[in-house]
């Protein structure tokens, strides 16, 4: 009980220094590439627009990572690097899309979400360029630089 009260009290002080914005980006991230992964495992909707729906939450996770991965050049002049709240959420995103990946690729041979429908295989490559763009990212930041980890 102590350890889940000491990670909890880590957790709200990595998030008091996250904008409200970025917050909300995070939550809308989290619910998108929820849907993502619920789309890869649960197959094709049954709407005539989940296909376009589908289209919407590609385009709107990529657009939100893709801010998260610029903070790295955004620090307002004497003030603290806003880039070391968006790292710790780029790394979350992609240890998140690597986790679906390999439990997509670990499910039995002719499962039927693993069909490989279009917008499975759109998922798919974002999800493994969300990965491949997080550790790109993550090698890119010099030791030293990153400032601490939330848990430590």
């Amino acid at each position: 009980m102590k350890r889940l009260c000491a990670g909890r009290r880590r957790l709200q002080r990595a998030f008091s220094g996250v904008s409200p914005t970025d917050r909300w980006l995070m939550l809308f991230l989290a619910i998108l590439l929820g849907q993502s992964a619920y789309s890869l495992f649960a197959g094709p909707g049954g709407s005539p627009e989940s296909g376009d729906i589908d289209v919407i939450v590609r385009t709107a996770s990529a657009a939100i990572f893709g801010y998260f991965l610029s903070a790295r050049g955004r620090r307002p002049a004497g003030g603290p690097d806003k880039a070391d709240g968006c790292l710790a959420a780029a790394a979350a995103v992609g240890l998140f899309c690597l986790v679906v990946l390999l439990a997509l690729r670990n499910l039995p041979p002719g499962d039927p979400a693993a069909a490989g429908s279009d917008s499975a295989t759109a998922t798919v490559a974002q999800f493994r360029d969300f990965v491949s763009g997080c550790v790109g990212l993550l090698i890119a930041v010099p030791a030293g630089q990153a400032g601490e980890a939330p848990d430590a």
